[in-house]
């Protein structure tokens, strides 16, 4: 509710939320360039092949005449709605008459489609079709607790004139459901109930189809009306389907073949022309058992095919099917009021007039110079990433209760510095980096200390520990083993398997072979029920909910990790191997240099010197085992004591610390 001293109405509230809340989240398959060649060679050299074969097969053209022959091929035509309704989702009809299908879906939708008959109907025919757009590529939009891609059509009713028309000897081409009653039976779609019904379950990404022959034919002329309902306990309609209409049609039976090939197939042979002929002999030349073998290799290349990538996206919604947003009484989604437009808050300049109010809009309204925010929330954070604290130290919030900047004219400054070079980062950055305050040493006096204890005065240098990605690339990078690769799927670094054992659906942890095993931390897979445990350890958040500052805490279990986790084990194991083949008296000053980037005092020198000889007196003397130290069979003694002294390196203060 609205506050009565509190800038921000209520009102005002779902407004900004109106601008983000009409957007969908549809999979996108990512084009990426690598991928769209080597497919495209592959399509070539497979359609060469099937060329090269359906020559030189001998008797290929006999027995293709044959099959061609035998089809008993309908003339189905299809049907264009000249009407559509549905309670929620947006239907639109495709260039070839199909129907797709956008916006939100619920669990019980209902799709109602009109038809003028140009002529006299004996059969229906649905046709469910993938589409890249859907979930899994269709063509059900299921996508949350059903199967991704999947339907369930309950019931399907159609008349004409205001009376019935029924439907007998219904059949499809496949039918499955992993849940609930039914078979999935083409029958169950018109038996009265509509908890049984139709799926095509485990065939995302194909095409099926559902013939209904009626009981009387519908005259021509007439007006019919089909009505889908796709009832179930979860969002299941239809995404992209395409009804079709056949004047002969009362023997008709679903074919598990592309209504493109039947098609042609109802076409005359002499009126083929060589592309559709072309595209009938590659069909038979896929299909028929007796080529399998000689199709070997073709069936290998097309296994070969890579498939595209995918990712979320946002995508803005049509301007004729936008979705409402409304005001919410106390934040209570049961409890809706009056619906609200798109806008920004009332505190802030309006949206530039004669754009559309949409989320591009204000992504542009956010960046220009009628917000003052971008430029100081901006640098704050900057700030905070190099200093380990704001200017402001609130970060999330630059409200008139937060607390004031330590330095407002800097913070002033450098936010319309950022702006007059084009808020680049990267110029910011280096402005930070190469300024005086930033370039000080840490070193604190007692005195300085007692006065200035959190560093607001900016009279020393920043000091802070580094967070828990950056800790895992610094030792990846001491260690020499940090991967430069860029971009492709999560990897999975060493971590104990029982992490993830206690998290939702049980997922393993399959730890990454090669050179993933070492790429940099932005690259770890994380699992919300079960985050990367080494980055909880270091304070990394959950990701159950975004935050604007992390916390920073020192506790002992960090030390423990630090010497003790499989993943750090390794690459000091690594590191050690390479301070072996350097001359005896470098290796300290090697393992030292590559975690702290400084050669080491000579007080520190001889007391890492010191340590190194004990580990290997113990070693010697046998009360440390080489091979059990290290976890290497062919390990020395050297190696083994190396091993030691790089796990107290990393294990340092120094090692984890910015300063």
């Amino acid at each position: 509710h609205s506050h009565k001293y509190d800038p921000i109405s209520h009102t005002d509230y779902y407004q900004l939320m109106a601008l983000l809340d009409n957007a969908d989240e549809p999979d996108y398959l990512i084009p990426e360039p690598k991928l769209l060649e080597k497919r495209a060679k592959l399509e070539e050299k497979i359609e060469e092949q099937e060329a090269s074969l359906i020559k030189k097969l001998p008797g290929f053209e006999d027995k293709f005449s044959a099959w061609a022959g035998k089809q008993a091929a309908i003339d189905w035509q299809v049907l264009r709605p000249v009407s559509m309704k549905t309670n929620l989702p947006r239907l639109e009809v495709l260039e070839d008459g199909s129907i797709f299908s956008t916006g939100d879906i619920t669990k019980l939708d209902v799709f109602t489609l009109r038809f003028e008959t140009k002529t006299a109907l004996e059969a229906l025919r649905l046709e469910v079709m993938p589409d890249d757009r859907l979930p899994a590529g269709g063509p059900g939009r299921s996508y949350y607790e059903g199967r991704k891609g999947d339907f369930f059509l309950s019931e399907i009713t159609a008349s004409t004139g205001g009376k019935p028309v029924r439907f007998t000897n219904a059949s499809r081409d496949y039918g499955k459901i992993t849940t609930g009653s039914g078979k999935a039976a083409a029958a169950e779609t018109y038996d009265g109930n509509t908890t049984t019904g139709w799926a095509t379950s485990g065939r995302e990404g194909k095409a099926s189809q559902l013939v209904l022959p009626l009981l009387e034919p519908v005259a021509a002329g007439s007006e019919l009306e089909l009505v889908l309902f796709f009832e179930r306990h979860y969002a299941a309609s239809l995404g992209r389907f395409r009804i079709w209409g056949a004047a002969r049609g009362k023997e008709a039976k679903a074919k598990n073949m592309p209504t493109d090939i039947e098609r042609i197939l109802a076409t005359e042979k002499a009126r083929w022309t060589p592309a559709q002929a072309d595209q009938l002999k590659r069909y038979f030349l896929r299909k028929d058992g007796a080529f399998a073998k000689e199709r070997k290799p073709i069936d290998a290349l097309r296994k070969q095919v890579p498939g595209l990538n995918s990712t979320m996206v946002l995508r803005e919604r049509p301007a004729d099917n936008p979705r409402p947003t409304y005001r919410y009484h106390r934040g209570e989604y049961l409890s809706r009021k009056e619906q609200v437009q798109p806008s920004v808050l009332k505190i802030f300049p309006p949206l530039p007039e004669g754009q559309p109010a949409n989320r591009l809009t204000f992504a542009r309204w956010l960046v220009s110079e009628s917000n003052p925010l971008l430029g100081r929330v901006t640098v704050n954070r900057a700030w905070r990433a190099f200093f380990g604290a704001g200017l402001l130290r609130t970060s999330g919030d630059f409200g008139t209760q937060s607390e004031a900047p330590n330095h407002p004219e800097l913070l002033d400054w450098l936010a319309v510095e950022f702006r007059r070079q084009g808020l680049s980062m990267k110029k910011l950055h280096k402005l930070i980096v190469s300024s005086a305050t930033y370039r000080q040493a840490s070193r604190v006096s007692p005195d300085l200390l007692k006065r200035d204890p959190a560093n607001r005065l900016l009279a020393r240098g920043p000091r802070h520990r580094l967070s828990a990605e950056a800790i895992r690339d610094v030792m990846l990078k001491g260690s020499g083993r940090l991967s430069a690769k860029m971009f492709g799927p999560s990897v999975y670094p060493p971590q104990p398997a029982r992490v993830t054992k206690l998290a939702y659906g049980s997922p393993g942890w399959n730890v990454s072979k090669g050179e993933d095993r070492y790429r940099r931390s932005l690259y770890t897979f994380t699992k919300r029920t079960a985050p990367f445990a080494s980055f909880t350890t270091f304070d990394a958040p959950s990701g159950e909910g975004c935050i604007a500052r992390r916390d920073r805490s020192n506790t002992p279990l960090q030390a423990l990790v630090l010497l003790n986790d499989d993943m750090y084990v390794e690459l000091a194991r690594y590191v050690a191997r390479e301070a072996e083949k350097q001359p005896a008296g470098k290796r300290v000053d090697f393992l030292f240099r590559r975690f702290l980037t400084r050669p080491p005092q000579d007080a520190e020198e001889k007391l890492m010197r010191r340590f190194l000889e004990a580990q290997l007196e113990r070693i010697d003397g046998g009360k440390l085992n080489a091979e059990k130290i290290t976890g290497d069979k062919k390990a020395s003694g050297d190696q083994a004591a190396l091993f030691l002294l790089a796990r107290s390196i990393m294990n340092l203060d120094e090692a984890i610390t910015r300063q």
